[in-house]
């Protein structure tokens, strides 16, 4: 089959043949349709905050047709399926409390420690496909996988977002184009913020109520906005050494933030700040296998809309790559093997 992978960290991806992949126990074969690139596959490549076992084949975005299935395995053959990319050891407590995506010891974490989308064929462990109803696109379940799932998971799970707050979206790109509307189905108000205008103007038509463009004080910004408040909750899906800072100016006394985005490079943040104003922190990872079925569920509903700004053949993979890292890109890109 022909396949995308990382043989080597800071170096262009590998185009080639591999080996097409047989069902063990419990698992399943998906013939993978669309597989969205996120910027943590690149944060993969270039090892950030560090090298994932190589060869990899990236790729935790995936939506696709099952084709193959293990003996003991009943889901029926041609099923359309969203995959979920943690297969959580199914042991621990949290697993036990259904938050696969913060197992210590997971089975496997498809795309990051184990061969992913990238790839025509790829191996999955049955409980991790969920199936997708025929109103919902490849390509738009695709990026819901991770975009979708992560927005919910961070805004209900973590930052408990609530009818009437004030969130400000620290970068709309995929993820923050789906947390912008996933607050706002909660019934919040959105302000985004972004270096780039199109992707504020993205924004808008997705829920924002009010818009920032980067480069200005965005601190002063919110509190002009807010009436000298500050916001209810930040989310920074960005993560650079600036971000987390600026957001703990812009809340409210009793504020939350959540942290998404991530960097290797050192992120100063006044601690006097955080504790002054008794703002809460909290990072968020992922999604559990509940927010991938609760996905699906609003993107077959109409409540969530994948926004989808691109769509390549598997060859392109290092391309797209370059293109991602160059910023500047509104929504996701999709491979389409």
């Amino acid at each position: 089959m022909r396949a995308a992978w990382i043989e080597a960290t800071h170096a262009p991806l590998r185009v080639g043949e591999r080996p097409r992949p047989e069902p063990g126990p419990g698992q399943v074969v998906v013939a993978v349709r669309a597989a969205g690139v996120c910027h943590t596959d690149l944060h993969l490549r270039d090892a950030v905050p560090s090298s994932p076992p190589l060869p990899l084949v990236p790729g935790h975005e995936v939506a696709g047709d099952v084709v193959a299935v293990a003996s003991d395995v009943d889901i029926a053959l041609g099923t359309r399926v969203l995959v979920y990319y943690y297969d959580g050891c199914g042991r621990c407590p949290a697993c036990a409390d259904g938050l696969e995506n913060l197992c210590p010891a997971p089975k496997a974490k498809y795309g990051f420690d184990t061969d992913g989308g990238y790839a025509e064929y790829m191996l999955v462990a049955a409980r991790c496909c969920v199936p997708l109803p025929d109103s919902v696109g490849y390509a738009d379940a695709a990026v819901m996988g991770c975009s979708g799932t992560t927005a919910l998971h961070a805004g209900r799970r973590v930052a408990g977002v609530r009818a009437g707050e004030t969130v400000v979206v620290m970068g709309v790109g995929g993820i923050g184009l789906a947390v912008t509307q996933a607050a706002v189905l909660d019934g919040a108000s959105v302000i985004a913020v972004d270096v780039h205008e199109a992707s504020l103007e993205k924004a808008k038509q997705v829920g924002a109520t009010d818009v920032v463009l980067g480069s200005v004080d965005v601190a002063a910004a919110v509190r002009e906005l807010t009436s000298g408040r500050g916001a209810d909750v930040a989310v920074d899906t960005v993560g650079n050494e600036s971000t987390p800072a600026v957001c703990v100016d812009l809340l409210r006394t009793g504020g939350r933030l959540v942290l998404i985005g991530y960097t290797d490079r050192p992120a100063p943040v006044d601690v006097s700040r955080i504790v002054t104003k008794e703002v809460v922190v909290r990072g968020s990872v992922g999604a559990t296998l509940d927010d991938a079925r609760e996905a699906v569920r609003l993107l077959a509903d109409g409540h969530l809309r994948a926004v989808v700004s691109g769509r390549y053949p598997l060859a392109d993979a290092d391309r797209v790559l370059a293109e991602l890292a160059g910023g500047g890109t509104v929504g996701r890109i999709v491979l389409e093997p």
